[in-house]
């Protein structure tokens, strides 16, 4: 049986708060590098302010890559609500920062409650029109532990 991957810390710890258009990184335990984007920043969700919302994709390379591709359509996991936990935590390292003009996210981000079971978009709006191919989170606030947990149960 192969060892489960699992996503590594031990990275430089960030303090500076994820802005819209960072693109970083994160490095798996078999040495292979994974890639997200902040999609949206400083959106409110119900009592915390400032949550970012991040595409984690299903791109991984040998060597860590500046000029990778981050294609909306490959997202290992549905859009994520959050803070800047993972950064805190040494999980995620921020790359580089792209124009949000060019950067390749969906139109609108659904997140479904899990207790009301009703889609808000992102502006904590329910919906019931919602845009076919666009995938739907969870409307609640994932920190570093929830999100390496989703990213290596997808992975294993």
């Amino acid at each position: 049986m192969a060892d489960k991957l699992t996503v590594m810390s031990g990275n430089k710890k960030q303090k500076k708060w994820p802005e819209s258009g960072d693109v970083f990184y994160f490095q798996l335990s078999d040495g292979r590098f994974g890639y997200g984007m902040v999609a949206l920043g400083k959106i409110d969700v119900g009592p915390f302010k400032n949550a970012i919302v991040i595409y984690i994709y299903d791109n991984f390379t040998s060597s860590l890559a500046e000029n990778i591709v981050l294609n909306k359509e490959k997202l290992l996991l549905p859009p994520v609500i959050t803070d800047a936990s993972c950064w805190k935590n040494g999980y995620f390292v921020t790359l580089k920062n792209i124009d949000p003009n060019s950067m390749d996210i969906y139109p609108e981000h659904y997140f479904k409650n899990p207790i009301r079971h009703k889609v808000y978009d992102h502006h904590g709006t329910v919906t019931n029109l919602l845009i076919d191919g666009i995938p739907v989170g969870e409307e609640s606030i994932q920190f570093h532990r929830s999100i390496i947990k989703s990213i290596e149960y997808v992975l294993n």
